[in-house]
């Protein structure tokens, strides 16, 4: 099947966000301003997350080591939403008791690959080509962080489920541009695969800043095959497990290491469009995404509702690795810490 993730209309730019279905007519406008209006309102219920928090510096911190999972397009209500969690159940019975999940975050950028793994890794939303051809802008945290230690590259790796994503290792930014780039293992591969590497990379090279992909929900989503779909959700929701399990079975990792799993986009909820199959607009159902978050340095089980975007891990896992993300424009979560 023909995929449709790659085909854009041209983007309209309004403030901070970049929207991305044109404006044919009166009406559209007014769907435009009412949007508009209804993320303004999601952004003031933010009420009760600190700005800083001036008792924790990040020397403090026990953590030594950061690995990002981004499941590649899940809808909410198929993971963390669904009323029993049904496709979850390591997320649910396992991992929840040991970290924190949101029940309101968001990707308020690019609902695409490309675009929502650049928010992540750079703390910044960026309208991007979905081919691969095409870097961020900003130098992402893995950069920053590797010219702050001067250390080998093998100490950040990017391990994918998809070639394209080669684009995240470097930016367009003059003073960053083929310089302190990590390491990067993309292939257009079976999560289960992807998840081999994962491993072979961390027994060999023991990086400490670490990003892995998987592409099972969107791969099968796109192909509109609805079990194959739910199958990648269960998959994910294992070898992400499973990843945590070795993490901390691991004398390198033990104790040290702090995992951020989120999404990089959602889907159509059923009745729009052509529901899970696709994804790329501002509906809840594309925006909507997850982060769960576990490691020394964090509450358990808890479950937080104030709103949080995919720009914020970029600046957390900076803070965590205990440096400044000045090129960002996310938030440290404090609400994570204990």
């Amino acid at each position: 099947m023909k995929s449709t993730e790659s085909h854009f209309p041209k983007p309209l730019v309004i403030k901070d966000f970049t929207i991305f279905f044109p404006i044919k007519s009166v009406f559209s406008f007014l769907a435009l301003v009412t949007f508009w209006i209804f993320l303004s309102g999601c952004e003031s219920s933010i009420t009760n997350i600190p700005e800083s928090n001036a008792t924790l510096s990040s020397t403090q911190l026990q953590t030594k080591n950061v690995v990002i999972v981004v499941i590649d397009g899940p809808r909410y209500e198929d993971t963390w939403g669904h009323p029993q969690r049904r496709y979850i159940p390591h997320f649910a019975n396992d991992l929840a008791p040991q970290g924190i999940h949101y029940t309101n975050f968001y990707n308020k950028g690019a609902t695409y690959t490309t675009s929502g793994h650049s928010a992540v890794t750079t703390g910044n939303y960026q309208w991007m080509s979905n081919d691969g051809s095409e870097v961020p802008n900003n130098p992402s945290v893995f950069q920053l962080w590797l010219e702050k230690n001067a250390t080998n590259p093998k100490k950040a790796q990017i391990i994918t489920s998809k070639e394209k994503l080669q684009v995240l290792a470097d930016c367009v930014n003059p003073q960053w541009r083929g310089r302190f780039n990590p390491l990067t293992e993309t292939q257009n591969r079976d999560d289960q695969l992807t998840f081999d590497k994962a491993l072979e990379v961390f027994q060999k090279d023991q990086p400490n800043f670490v990003l892995i992909h998987f592409r099972g929900p969107d791969h099968y989503g796109h192909a509109n095959d609805w079990d194959s779909y739910l199958n990648g959700i269960e998959e994910t929701d294992r070898l992400t497990y499973e990843i945590w399990e070795y993490l901390q079975q691991d004398p390198f990792y033990k104790g040290t290491t702090t995992m951020l799993v989120t999404n990089d986009h959602g889907r159509h909820k059923d009745g729009v469009s052509d529901g899970f199959v696709s994804h790329g607009d501002f509906c809840e159902g594309c925006m909507h995404i997850s982060l769960f978050a576990v490691g020394p340095d964090f509450h358990a089980n808890r479950a937080i509702v104030d709103q949080r975007e995919s720009v914020d891990v970029a600046t957390t896992a900076a803070y965590l690795m205990n440096m400044d993300l000045p090129t960002g424009s996310g938030q440290v979560m404090w609400e994570l810490f204990k």
